[in-house]
């Protein structure tokens, strides 16, 4: 289908998306293009400190199968994969920061850990983005191993002591619970994506 504009005597074709086109039938065109799109609204900050103090209320005290959920890496993983790169670090920083200064983890440690990690989910994402509904849930496995050892590795350059092994099973364990996490929260934040997004404000 396509419109037409006269102008001055000219022409103008104006074209509109034909019935069974790829950005009407595939999902990973049905977020609106303010998704993806790397600008920031003056509410994801804030949405990302609250994050940070719900993280500081709750993982602490939520323990499932001897590990604790990192809600801040799945949100900044699911920004990261939803909005792009700006927006991924913003929640990063924001949120990591916000978690760093009201628990016991070295300061620093949580903001630099998910800044790693934001980085490397947006990179993969340019490759795999493609896949939106397992490549999140990959991301967040991945990143939350990534995430866990940066954290030991900074502890044990802030406490100067000597470098151990990792414990694997605790880090797949750990892995394995916030990819879960990602799996239920991926759909209801895509659905919010959708129709709040585009009517957001960018801020920058």
């Amino acid at each position: 289908m396509a419109g037409w504009n006269v102008s001055r005597g000219k022409v103008i074709h104006i074209g509109f998306p034909r019935v069974g086109d790829r950005r009407i039938l595939d999902p990973a065109f049905a977020i609106p293009a303010s998704v993806g799109v790397s600008h920031i609204s003056y509410l994801s900050p804030l949405l990302a400190v609250v994050v940070g103090i719900v993280h500081a209320g709750l993982a602490p005290v939520i323990v499932v199968g001897g590990v604790k959920p990192n809600i801040v890496l799945v949100a900044m993983v699911l920004v990261t994969c939803l909005g792009g790169f700006l927006p991924g670090i913003t929640w990063a920083f924001a949120a990591g920061l916000t978690a760093n200064l009201l628990v016991g983890e070295p300061l620093g440690a949580i903001p630099l850990t998910l800044l790693v990690v934001a980085a490397m989910v947006a990179a993969g994402g340019r490759l795999l983005g493609g896949l939106i509904w397992i490549y999140p849930v990959a991301a967040a496995f991945v990143g939350s191993i990534v995430a866990d050892v940066g954290s030991l590795l900074v502890s044990q350059l802030v406490a100067d002591v000597v470098a151990g092994t990792p414990p694997v099973g605790l880090l797949l364990a750990a892995a394995t619970f916030n990819a879960a996490i990602m799996a239920l929260l991926l759909y209801p934040a895509r659905a919010f994506a959708q129709r709040h997004a585009s009517e957001e404000a960018p801020a920058w």
